[in-house]
């Protein structure tokens, strides 16, 4: 059987959504070969796990544990990531052998070029798992600044390490476009999305959503974030729209942490926005509570990132059978589904009128319901866990026969 070295620096039990993918297809793959994985740790992990941990008998995890730094700074996370690579490229030096299958995600993005080199001369088959793309998404959360001369540094190596893949797996068709526009051969690209936990979460209209969210909320349309409050999302520009709607109807949740948390919270603090509120993360268990206590559900990326990510609690927004407000990049894989499925509404941060006429005169509940169907129907025809995970097995069966 063929060996996979998995290389990944978040991995079970993580629960945020690469850790939670990579783990999945790392099941999936024990059926195929002899998986193995080289991951990180978070505090939970390094007290609770040790390197020989195993999820079962064809899964053997390789941890690195990694300084516990505040990932929310761009130095630390530097830092975090030079930590983790270097440790990588000896794991990898002594324990890859020829003809093994690497498999890589794209963070942290420093991994690839050391990759590369070692494939060089080990001459293992390397398959890139496309999730997001560094630099272009500096650029878009404003971190670099196109025309620097770094950042042309950065994107040109991290462009060869990406042209060394002997196969590249994109989560959405205008990633492939992306990387056939930087000269990938498309015959290289496979398009494999990520999926719904359709089974786990189901649309429920019974949940107590003012107990969940101990307020008042009866006769609300809540429209709700939850995830990563970072850079590239642009959730700030979103609320200075959301403040100046006129229904009184609406309230915007917000769950999650991030670099951008405290300063948007300062923002609706000082401006006296009462019907903003915010709350920590919550865990994947709870995604059937959370999700099934809003009206809709709220997807933003910064003008700028199309093709460099999906994020994937559009598809679990949709199992929930909930509508997506998606604003940003038109074209984008998300505006795609809504432009073509009738699961929403989408828009570019240029229509700030068009969003604002919408959140004036949000349709009603029962034409919110239908959009939510909809979007449900969307996912169990297309983004359910079976269907996406057979996806990668076959893949990865075929590839292991040329």
């Amino acid at each position: 059987m063929r060996n996979y070295w998995i290389i990944t620096q978040l991995f079970y039990p993580d629960e945020t959504s690469t850790g939670y993918v990579m783990t999945k297809i790392a099941e999936t793959l024990k059926d195929v070969g002899i998986v193995n994985v080289f991951c990180g740790t978070t505090d939970y992990q390094s007290k609770s796990l040790s390197s020989s941990s195993k999820l079962s008998s064809h899964i053997n995890i390789f941890r690195v544990k990694t300084p516990n730094v505040d990932k929310n700074r761009l130095l630390h996370r530097i830092y975090l990531f030079l930590y983790f690579t270097v440790a990588v490229f000896f794991k990898i030096l002594f324990k890859v052998r020829k003809r093994d299958s690497v498999i890589l995600v794209t963070n942290p993005p420093t991994l690839l070029l050391v990759v590369r080199f070692l494939k060089f001369f080990k001459k293992f088959e390397l398959v890139i798992i496309l999730q997001d793309i560094f630099p272009e998404n500096a650029v878009a959360s404003g971190i670099m600044k196109i025309n620097s001369l770094s950042y042309k540094i950065i994107l040109k190596s991290i462009n060869y390490g990406y042209d060394g893949a002997d196969k590249l797996i994109a989560c959405g068709n205008d990633m492939a476009s992306l990387f056939i526009n930087k000269g990938i051969d498309a015959s290289k690209i496979k398009v494999i999305p990520n999926w719904a936990d359709h089974e786990l979460v189901t649309p429920d209209y019974m949940v107590d959503r003012n107990k969940y969210f101990d307020m008042e909320l009866s006769g609300k349309i809540v429209i709700e974030f939850a995830g990563n409050i970072g850079r590239v999302q642009g959730l700030d520009h979103f609320v200075r729209i959301f403040k100046k709607s006129t229904n009184t109807k609406l309230v915007l949740i917000i769950l999650g942490d991030g670099a951008n948390k405290k300063a948007l919270k300062d923002f609706v603090q000082e401006n006296e926005i009462n019907n903003v509120f915010f709350f920590k993360s919550k865990p994947r268990n709870e995604q059937q509570l959370f999700l099934n206590s809003c009206n809709i559900g709220l997807v933003t990326l910064c003008e700028g990132m199309y093709g460099l990510g999906v994020p994937s609690k559009v598809y679990n927004i949709m199992s929930a059978g909930r509508p997506i407000l998606y604003i940003g990049d038109t074209g984008s894989e998300v505006d795609s589904y809504i432009s073509n499925n009738n699961v929403g509404w989408s828009f570019n941060w240029k229509d700030e009128d068009k969003i604002l006429k919408l959140l004036d005169n949000l349709p009603n509940e029962a034409d919110i319901f239908q959009i939510g169907l909809n979007a449900r129907k969307f996912v169990l025809n297309n983004f359910t866990q079976e269907l996406v995970l057979k996806k990668y097995k076959d893949f990865f069966t075929i590839n292991q026969l040329t």
